[in-house]
């Protein structure tokens, strides 16, 4: 069995009284692609925000290649290692697409110089498709690209763990395909990817472990096709009638 990346053992957050996570617990083991799915609500991303820094824990642990993460700041985090995306695209709109993607590896966890960091942008923009949209300012690209956009910027700080949030919605089928070879591709470069989705077609496809989240809370982990049979997600996922 792979050894453990990342472990998050009972993170809760609450955001004004609202149990955003209620005792989350994660293994993420090198090398794997996880998915992390559960309806609306059930606080993915939030857990991702906890695990990237942009939200404090208010209690548990977080560690990372053993290293405790809670409490470190955001941009400690992104040099350990730790990479995300958004689910709605955040370029810097003045940038061209080539100076959004070198960016991160000019202050990311391996840190280049100008000549450089474009360089390896230039790498990653070939990678995802984008490479003659270089010069290109982010609002010329259309959602499938900025999505591609925002990959190749997290990519580019070579990160440990990669996070997609919802990378796939809003995709044409033709595209999720394109994406779902992509995010096959990132493993191979030798990341370890976690990643968020409603899609479940992309999930059974591409996940080597599940974990569901309701309620801030876990539900179920294991194989796909075992955590897809499990009775508290049917129940989650269809009602409990129709369950």
């Amino acid at each position: 069995m792979n050894e453990s990346l990342l472990v998050v053992r009972n993170v809760s957050k609450a955001f004004k009284g609202v149990q955003a996570l209620g005792g989350v617990e994660i293994e993420v083991r090198r090398g794997e692609i996880l998915g992390l799915v559960g309806p609306n609500g059930s606080g993915k991303s939030t857990l991702i925000n906890v695990v990237s820094g942009h939200y404090p824990a208010d209690a548990g642990s977080i560690l990372f290649e053993g290293r405790e993460l809670r409490g470190v700041a955001p941009h400690r985090i992104a040099r350990a290692g730790i990479a995300r995306t958004y689910q709605i695209p955040r370029p810097f709109g003045h940038l061209t697409v080539l100076e959004n993607v070198a960016l991160p590896p000019m202050f990311g966890r391996v840190t280049l110089e100008r000549p450089a960091a474009e360089r390896e942008a230039k790498r990653w923009l070939e990678f995802t498709g984008l490479a003659a949209k270089a010069r290109l300012r982010p609002d010329a690209l259309n959602l499938h690209q900025r999505k591609f956009l925002e990959l190749a910027r997290a990519l580019a700080s070579r990160p440990k763990l990669l996070f997609l949030d919802e990378v796939l919605s809003g995709l044409a089928p033709a595209e999720m395909d394109e994406a779902i070879r992509l995010i096959r591709a990132i493993r191979e470069q030798g990341a370890t990817v976690v990643f968020v989705e409603h899609v479940m077609r992309a999930v059974m496809q591409l996940a080597d472990r599940m974990v569901v989240l309701m309620h801030g809370k876990n539900i179920a982990q294991g194989l796909p096709q075992d955590v897809m049979r499990n009775r508290a997600v049917i129940e989650a996922y269809l009602g409990t009638a129709d369950a």
